[in-house]
């Protein structure tokens, strides 16, 4: 059977729905009032709005500089605004959907000459983000109640790597690896696949952050210090309209990371999964332990700020978006991996 990390994730998600469901009916609260949680976002960031209107409600030194590419501009215009970014920020940079989710719709630009095809492959609006080799990325998970914030959780994310052994090239070892999927052609289009690496000789294949992409999760909740408490409380200290969600961010080392030197590459909001359940070394029960603890956070955060004013669709407006949302994620997600 396998583990559970590797379950469709709505079968995996589906208690947490059914327990957000009873906790919320308990408290007088509708399943979309729990976007009052991160009331300062649109719908609490729940995967429908925009990651760019998300990182402009917090100060923009924190991220990775970055900058919008609305979908209503035409091709010649993107690719200006590109070779703007880049000329400012240096190549290689990143091309990230503004409404994306679990690492799909990634796509990085090496040079000038890669921006033309890469804007032709674009669907829906996007952002364009620096591109940082600081390697170490972790996900932190923030919750505040009652005034008191506190860090949940910490999941180190570790990149697909193949080890060679002289013989086989890097896209037989990257099939072979135990974590390979088809969606893996969205970063191994980078590498020389064709390439034999030496014996013993270790190749990353992804810079993409993501469970979906390759990712293991580990639970490195322990890593825990006053170094990172102050960095990431100070982050919302100014935003009081967030209290729910993981940040996901990049540090040179891990000493850097404990000390709270990192930098943010996005905010997840009330959508956010708390990552460190997915540690291989947790048995399915350990998971919805986290999860589920988790699930009693968010409702705590809602019902406390149940009377904030927020604008809120319709259920049916909110299933709609989350449709046309999804379908031009995938429309883009399947012609960059072409």
């Amino acid at each position: 059977m396998k583990h559970f990390e590797f379950w469709n994730p709505r079968l995996f998600e589906l208690p947490y729905y059914v327990y957000l469901l009873l906790a919320s009916s308990i408290r007088g609260l509708s399943i979309k009032s729990l976007a009052r949680a991160n009331y300062a976002l649109d719908h609490g960031e729940i995967g429908i709005g925009s990651k760019f209107q998300t990182q402009l409600a917090f100060d923009k030194k924190l991220f990775l500089p970055t900058s919008f590419l609305p979908s209503e501009l035409d091709d010649k215009d993107k690719q200006r605004l590109i070779a703007a970014f880049a000329s400012l920020h240096g190549y290689p940079v990143v091309l990230k959907s503004d409404i994306g989710s679990v690492g799909k719709g990634v796509v990085k630009v090496n040079c000038r000459e890669d921006i033309e095809p890469r804007v032709l492959q674009l669907v829906g609006p996007y952002l364009v983000q620096k591109y940082t080799d600081w390697n170490f990325e972790y996900g932190v998970f923030y919750v505040r109640h009652q005034g008191k914030a506190r860090i949940t959780g910490i999941n180190k994310k570790h990149f697909p790597t193949v080890v060679g052994d002289g013989q086989k090239d890097i896209q037989l070892l990257a099939r072979e690896h135990p974590r390979y999927s088809n969606h893996w052609a969205t970063f191994l289009q980078y590498l020389d696949v064709d390439r034999v690496p030496l014996s013993g000789e270790s190749v990353q294949l992804s810079f993409i952050g993501s469970h979906t992409m390759g990712c293991k999760f580990t639970d490195d909740s322990h890593l825990l210090t006053t170094g990172i408490e102050e960095s990431i409380f100070s982050i919302f200290a100014q935003q009081p309209g967030f209290n729910f969600g993981r940040l996901d961010v990049k540090a040179p080392s891990e000493a850097d990371f404990l000390k709270g030197k990192f930098v943010v590459i996005e905010v997840n909001g009330v959508a956010s999964l708390p990552t460190h359940m997915f540690d291989p070394d947790n048995s399915v029960r350990q998971a919805y332990g986290i999860f589920l603890r988790h699930g009693k956070h968010l409702v705590e955060s809602a019902s406390e700020n149940r009377h904030q004013d927020m604008m809120l669709d319709s259920y049916r407006s909110i299933i709609r978006r989350v449709r046309k949302n999804a379908q031009l994620l995938n429309s883009s997600h399947q012609r960059l991996m072409q």
